[in-house]
């Protein structure tokens, strides 16, 4: 059984993140151009890197009542999260200012859940 939770809370995080890939590109599509490219990757890092921190944050708050879900919501974040400082063609001080942001919400996330769980 417990199993089964793991693989269901991996897939509710892998099936977040190709929700949001997948949206992505299908309402703003990545310009052909060198340039718009850059600016495509610029823009994409300010929507998704913030989606994914309200993911891991909502994750949080639910995971005491739902916790399959809250932990997919929290995987699904920090997922998102990576995608939104993967591109090739992302600034590398935004890339920077992401990964930071992303460690300091897994930091958070971390000490939220494990404390309680220390608790329980």
């Amino acid at each position: 059984m417990r199993f089964l939770r793991v693989i269901y809370v991996m897939a509710i995080a892998a099936l977040i993140i190709a929700l949001v890939v997948a949206g992505v590109e299908a309402f703003y599509p990545d310009p052909s151009s060198w340039q718009g490219s850059e600016v495509h990757a610029r823009n994409v890092f300010f929507v998704v890197l913030p989606l994914g921190m309200v993911f891991a944050v909502v994750g949080i708050l639910i995971r005491h009542r739902l916790d399959i879900f809250g932990a997919g919501l929290i995987l699904g974040g920090m997922g998102t999260m990576v995608y939104a400082i993967v591109p090739y063609d992302l600034d590398n001080v935004l890339r920077f200012l992401g990964i930071a942001v992303a460690l300091a919400v897994l930091i958070f996330v971390g000490n939220r859940v494990f404390l309680s769980l220390r608790r329980s």
